[in-house]
């Protein structure tokens, strides 16, 4: 069938969007809710479920990550005045916590957790109570200089997700959602054809110290010097199990890895037009066959995103090295420990934690709960949660 035929209607007892979609065209309206050729955000849902098992290929780059060394601190050094602010988020560092925050791959999550640490540990290595310094916000390791950093005064860490997918949700946040863009085959096509430069293995060029070459025949080498800089790259798929091991390897607590999601499509988060229009809807994503058929081109596969699968299946493939290493059995374990902790932290904390913009789609500004911007809403309500008075919740 082609891609402007329409199917037979197909009742269903699934709720119309009208309301949340308010301000919404009514072309992208009527594609949203009447055409049942394309395929919703329950499917891409079950797509991020599925571990690619590419990464136990012979001749994919892989690392074992260490655990930081017990006879040096946590590197918590003294966080500057200003540190909420974008100017100081994007300035180089060479000590503290640094994370290369990916777009779209959940990385509010992981920020939310390391403003957290941050704090935490600041409470106990400082006098005056002061976080631990840190960087959370987008930057390419080259522009935050991280190649000088000082491995003894800092960890680096970064999170990925599966590349196509997070070409997805990028186009669907920030054309589909914000911009209010049809999402044709054309529109989504054009989009990553028209900013090649910007998407093509994004991934590896921002993660990298030093300048690269991008030819294929270099990738391998590419990818075993950006695992040698960084002490953890976590998995959006695996995020439970990343943080489990993330833990073991810094000797943290369940309490120091808890976490709430943010900015699930469907429902509300701020966009770029802050005094007209302060909140939009995150719209599900969904693939229509022509997208589909984009993805699984030799265009997409080799020239978009070859180094990127290859850094992706090298960090899947540390992390299963490094779980074998600190024990398979006492890991899986901990993970099932550290779901019982989230089951029991999110019934105590979804009504208590709260983002700029509401369930309703209402801004709310300064009384949100967050530490940073979006990021660590929960920080107030996870904070208070102990599992040492009542450890029978962690019981496996």
């Amino acid at each position: 069938m082609g891609k402007h035929e329409k199917k037979p209607r197909r009742k269903s007892n699934r709720p119309r969007r009208l309301l949340l979609l308010a301000g919404v065209s009514f072309t992208f309206l009527f594609l949203m809710t009447m055409r049942s050729d394309l395929q919703y955000e329950p499917e891409l849902r079950v797509l991020e479920k599925q571990v690619s098992t590419n990464y136990n290929t012979p001749g994919i780059p892989h690392t074992i990550w260490n655990a930081w060394p017990t006879t040096v601190s946590f590197p918590c050094k003294e966080i500057e005045k200003r540190w909420k602010s974008v100017k100081v988020q994007r300035s180089p560092a060479d000590t503290g916590i640094l994370f290369i925050r990916e777009m779209k791959t959940g990385s509010s999550t992981l920020a939310g957790i390391l403003l957290r640490l941050a704090h935490t540990k600041g409470e106990i290595m400082h006098r005056d109570k002061r976080p631990c310094r840190m960087r959370v916000d987008h930057s390419s390791a080259r522009h935050m200089k991280y190649g000088n950093r000082n491995k003894q005064q800092s960890f680096l860490i970064s999170l990925l997700r599966d590349p196509t997918k997070r070409a997805i949700s990028h186009y669907f946040h920030f054309r589909v959602s914000q911009k209010k863009e049809d999402p044709t085959d054309d529109n989504f096509q054009s989009f990553f054809q028209d900013n090649r430069e910007k998407f093509s293995n994004y991934y590896t060029k921002d993660l990298t110290t030093r300048p690269i070459h991008l030819n294929h025949e270099y990738y391998s080498k590419i990818i075993e010097d950006i695992l040698k800089e960084y002490n953890f790259i976590a998995i959006t798929e695996r995020m439970n199990e990343s943080l489990v091991v993330f833990k073991m390897l810094f000797d943290l607590s369940f309490e120091d890895i808890l976490y709430t999601s943010a900015k699930t499509s469907g429902s509300f988060t701020t966009g770029p037009d802050q005094e007209n229009s302060p909140c939009i809807y995150l719209v599900p994503s969904f693939l229509t066959d022509g997208m589909k058929d984009f993805f699984a081109s030799e265009e997409w596969q080799q020239d978009y995103i070859g180094a990127d699968n290859m850094l992706y299946n090298a960090a899947n493939k540390s992390l299963d090295k490094t779980i074998d290493s600190l024990g398979r059995t006492e890991v899986e374990r901990q993970v099932k420990i550290f779901e019982k902790a989230l089951d029991y932290s999110n019934q105590q904390c979804v009504d208590k934690t709260f983002y700029r913009c509401n369930r309703k789609g209402q801004f709310i500004g300064q009384k949100a709960s967050c530490y940073l911007w979006d990021i660590g809403c929960d920080h107030d309500c996870l904070s208070s949660i102990s599992f040492r008075n009542d450890a029978t919740i962690l019981k496996s």
